[in-house]
Parts: structure tokens; C-alpha cells; sequence
């Protein structure tokens, strides 16, 4: 059936089995929440012993497959009878990527590329990539940052990123193989552990909830665009039935927060004044990134639905129940 709406061309199409590479992380597991909820099939691959508590709520409605993504057995077993594929791993982040590229190179992209591979031998439908809408355009041009801008990542992991969505659009050309990328802005929610280095605003809230300091590189203006996880997977599982012409977009709420706003939020929020430190700025770091999201709206009918202050108190319930310390 041929659609138009909002003078985009879509083709409906009909798929039901989806696999989430990295299925029981953050993301992961909200995206299988959504994608139960509207009743397709899922399959999680991720690490060997990795804990199932963000899925353990769908456990007996999943299928579950351990293994490693970069040996090619595991793999290949893990894509049997899969139409679509989700893929969220990264064996790194944007921060360390560079202490290493050779391996960011060798555990994301190689890997990436024979994933691709077997994934065309088995006939698999579509992959719908999550790429870094924070790392792909390095220092940007212009604000809001469109998908047609030119970027030069600073970092490995964008460059990777990058190079992926290229692979992606070559073996479509040469394959058919359909697929969508979404540059995620930043997201944050229930379930981010904050005792990772990424993802500032749960590393905030459980600072603040164990009584510790804040500490922040620069002079809080760095802006960054913040995108509630429950919303970002609606409109990731809205485009699995699709085919569009277009295949990049970038999954953000259009909207900038610099950190001092950031604690503001937070200090209104909690009813607490966070102890903050202020440290030299790092040259990792951009200044601004805020991701122009009105293709998105426009080609999947799609918009936010919670505020940056509703998204705050929600993981902050889930900070105090999940993090505090005794």
C-alpha cells in the first residue's frame, strides 16, 4: 500500500521479527519494551553473563542469545529468521575512543562490516542503525544541525559511526538491503547507569542523591540537546513498517540546555542545591550541539511528548530507588 503524507513517499510494509544487538543496555531495553507493546517478535543478543535486569519485566516474552559480536558463529546464529535488526553496540565511548582507534576500528567497524555481511546471506529486511548525533558533526557550522550538514567528528567514535552509515548506504545500492539511521541526540532515563561515563544527566542526579560533587568541565555553557529515552523508542519502532526515501535522520527534541540551566532544572526538581565544582575545559568537549529533528517529525508523524522537567523527575525516582547509597 503507497502512502502520502506530508508530501513524503512511504511504502507499509510488514515485519515482525526483530533482533536488538545490545538488547539488555538502556536503550536496548526500552526499545524492547516499545516493541512488545505493539507486538512483534524479539530476539536480544547481547555479552556473554550480561545482566538481565533492564529486561527481566519481558523475560518470558523474549528470546534470548549470548555471545560475542565480533565472533562470526555467534553471529550467524543469532540472525535466523530475522526481518529486522536493531543495532546499538559499541564496544567503546566518545570520551576513550580515541586512546585506541585501531581498536575502535577492529571491535566496531570490522565487526560491523561481517555483521552486514552474514546479515545479507540471511536475506534480513532492514537494519536500522543508532548513530551519534552528538560525534557525527564535530563543531558544527550552524544551530540546529541539519543532516545534511557537513561534519568532521573530533573523536573516533563519530568517525566510526560515520563510516558505518556510509557501508550502510553502499550495501543498499548494491544489495538492497533497506535501512534507516538515527542520529540520537542525547538520551537519558530510567535505567542509564550514572556510574558510567556517559550520560550527564543521571552521573548529576546520583551525585546529588549520595551527597557528592558535581563536577563540570568549562563554565556550564556546553549545550547539548536531551532526549527522553520512552520517546526516542516510539518513533525507533514507528519506522520499522516503513520505506522512505529517506534514510538519515536525527533523533533529538530540537531543543538546547546548557549545564547551568541543567543544574537549575535539577535543584527545582529535587528540592536539593547541588555542590558543584567547576574544572578547566576539556578539547574533547563541543561547545554546542542542538540536532534540527523537523524531517523526523515530518516523514513518521512523530513529536516529544516529555518535557525535560518530566524526563528529570522520572529518572530521578529511578536514581534514588536503584543508586542511593547506604
Amino acid at each position: 500500500m503507497l502512502i502520502y503524507k506530508n508530501e513524503f513517499k512511504k511504502f507499509i510494509v510488514n515485519y515482525k521479527n526483530c533482533l536488538i544487538l545490545g538488547g539488555g543496555g538502556f536503550i536496548g531495553s526500552h526499545l524492547c519494551d516499545e516493541l512488545i507493546k505493539n507486538d512483534y517478535n524479539v530476539t536480544i543478543f547481547d555479552k556473554l553473563n550480561f545482566s538481565h535486569k533492564n529486561i527481566q519485566h519481558n523475560i518470558d516474552k523474549i528470546k534470548i542469545i549470548e555471545g560475542d559480536f565480533n565472533n562470526e558463529i555467534d553471529i550467524k546464529n543469532s540472525l535466523k529468521n530475522v526481518d529486522v535488526i536493531y543495532h546499538l553496540v559499541s564496544s567503546t565511548l566518545p570520551a576513550m575512543s580515541n586512546e585506541n582507534p585501531v581498536y575502535d576500528v577492529e571491535t566496531n567497524l570490522v565487526s560491523t562490516l561481517k555483521f552486514i555481511d552474514e546479515a545479507i546471506k540471511q536475506k534480513v529486511k532492514k537494519i536500522i542503525f543508532i548513530s551519534s548525533g552528538g560525534t557525527i558533526y564535530g563543531i558544527p557550522d550552524k544551530i540546529p544541525i541539519k543532516e545534511n550538514q557537513f561534519g568532521n567528528p573530533i573523536c573516533s567514535y563519530g568517525i566510526i559511526k560515520k563510516t558505518i552509515e556510509e557501508y550502510l548506504f553502499m550495501f543498499y545500492k548494491l544489495y538492497n538491503l533497506d535501512y534507516y539511521v538515527f542520529r540520537m541526540s542525547n538520551p537519558y532515563g530510567e535505567r542509564q547507569n550514572p556510574l558510567l561515563a556517559q550520560g550527564v544527566i543521571p552521573v548529576f542526579l546520583n551525585k546529588l542523591v549520595n551527597k557528592k560533587k558535581i563536577e563540570i568541565w568549562g563554565d556550564g555553557s556546553v549545550t547539548r540537546d536531551y532526549i527522553y529515552i520512552k520517546d526516542a523508542v516510539k518513533v525507533l519502532v514507528k519506522s520499522l513498517n516503513y520505506k522512505t526515501e529517506d534514510k538519515i535522520f536525527n533523533l533529538s527534541t530540537g531543543i538546547g540546555t546548557d549545564l547551568k540551566n541543567l543544574i537549575s532544572i535539577i535543584e527545582k526538581i529535587t528540592n536539593v542545591k547541588p555542590d558543584v565544582i567547576y574544572k578547566d575545559k576539556r578539547n574533547i568537549d563541543i561547545n554546542i550541539n542542538v540536532l534540527d529533528n523537523s524531517l523526523i517529525k515530518k516523514v513518521f508523524d512523530w513529536n516529544i511528548e516529555t518535557t525535560l522537567e518530566e524526563g528529570i523527575k522520572n529518572t530521578y525516582e529511578f536514581i534514588k530507588k536503584e543508586f542511593t547509597e547506604n
